[in-house]
């Protein structure tokens, strides 16, 4: 596993963590600088999903496929 991929994974984990702490945070409080932090922690994670989803590798072409399961059948 390379290091691209271990941000990748710490993105996204950290990214979820952050809408959703962000979104307790915004609905539980009353307070103008907690719902501010609240919708900054929100956008941030939003932002970490999008890195996430531009860098991932969604389709393959070109280059080796998977393998090709053969089945013969023996007559005789």
């Amino acid at each position: 596993m390379d290091w691209g991929t271990i941000i990748l994974l710490a993105f996204a984990i950290l990214g979820s963590r952050l809408v959703a702490g962000g979104v307790v945070a915004y609905r539980g409080s009353t307070k103008v600088g907690i719902r501010a932090f609240a919708a900054a922690s929100i956008a941030t994670g939003i932002m970490m999903w999008a890195i996430v989803s531009v860098d991932t590798q969604w389709s393959h072409s070109g280059g080796p496929s998977a393998p090709v399961v053969v089945v013969e059948r023996v007559t005789g």
